[in-house]
């Protein structure tokens, strides 16, 4: 791979890692399938009283199960508008 491509391929991870949560960079990473992208983010800001709601415990353990790397405790920052999602990035 060319020295451009990789710089870009850099700089754009990067910048996901730092305007993004760990939870939400899986609904934006090109390896993850659109489809469990979009399931993805169908249930990841329900709220406990809403029909198809996951636990944090149970989702976070779910997303383990198929590979990915991601606690309750990432689940629960997002939920409650805690992690970098949240801050302002420039």
């Amino acid at each position: 791979m060319p020295l451009a491509e990789k710089l870009q391929k850099v700089s754009a991870e990067h910048k996901i890692a730092i305007s993004t949560c760990k939870l939400m960079a899986l609904t934006i990473d090109p390896k993850v399938p659109k489809k469990d992208r979009e399931a993805l983010l169908s249930i990841v800001d329900l709220s406990p009283d809403d029909d198809g709601f996951i636990p944090n415990v149970r989702l976070a353990s779910l997303l383990r199960e198929e590979g990915y790397d991601i606690s309750a405790s990432a689940i629960d920052r997002h939920r409650g508008s805690r992690c970098s999602c949240k801050r302002l990035v420039k």
